[in-house]
């Protein structure tokens, strides 16, 4: 079920007449936060980027991640395009090396393949569970054969609109399985990937995804 959650964006603009500094003509506008997320909003009189006290959170949490010269790999999987176009969005000239994957097929057979190759292998995979092709348990079953040979640890997180709590039962017995992160997406992902990569990290030099271009 779509999340209802509204919030408040501003211009943050100095100069501009509609930005939260002047406080006789400031204009805001209130959105659901998927929207928020998911797409760029614009002030009608100086064309800047709208923005709420969560979002900048959210924007500080990002630099964070990048703030010293690490590679950091993030494999999302899910067949959802919407999906992909807000972690996009929340990813967007931050750096984070971050592939996309409508089928998990593809990830599986390149992790097979180059088992002793850390470049090849994320530090994190977020995986749908509902896909046509090899759906997200197929891939559990498979990646859990390979998964204790990979030259570095992989930690996966569960990102679905299910609430059923035998699929997190389920999910949460492979040993590489850390959470389950529900859909629509919140700072709660955010915090996952900063969690995650503050553990396990390898020193190489950042570097933008190759398939990482809108």
């Amino acid at each position: 079920m779509a999340s209802t959650e509204k919030i408040t964006c501003y211009c943050f603009n100095k100069d501009c007449a509609n930005s939260i500094y002047n406080d006789a003509t400031c204009l805001s506008i209130q959105v659901p936060l998927e929207v928020a997320l998911s797409r760029t909003l614009n002030c009608i009189e100086c064309g800047t980027e709208l923005l709420s006290p969560l979002l900048i959170e959210i924007k500080k949490d990002i630099l964070n991640l990048i703030k010293d010269d690490r590679h950091r790999s993030v494999a999302i999987i899910d067949d959802d395009i919407i999906f992909h176009e807000t972690v996009k969005i929340i990813l967007k000239d931050n750096w984070l090396n971050a592939s996309f994957y409508m089928d998990p097929e593809p990830v599986y057979k390149a992790l097979y393949n180059n088992q002793d190759k850390h470049a090849e292998i994320p530090n994190i995979i977020f995986l749908d569970l509902d896909m046509p092709v090899m759906d997200g348990w197929e891939f559990l079953k498979l990646f859990n054969n390979i998964y204790s040979t990979l030259v570095k640890p992989v930690s996966v997180y569960i990102i679905s609109n299910s609430v059923d709590p035998a699929d997190q039962k389920r999910a949460k017995a492979y040993p590489f399985v850390k959470s389950f992160i529900s859909k629509p997406l919140t700072r709660h992902f955010l915090g996952k990937i900063n969690e995650e990569l503050s553990r396990n990290t390898i020193a190489l030099e950042t570097k933008p995804a190759p398939n990482w271009q809108q």
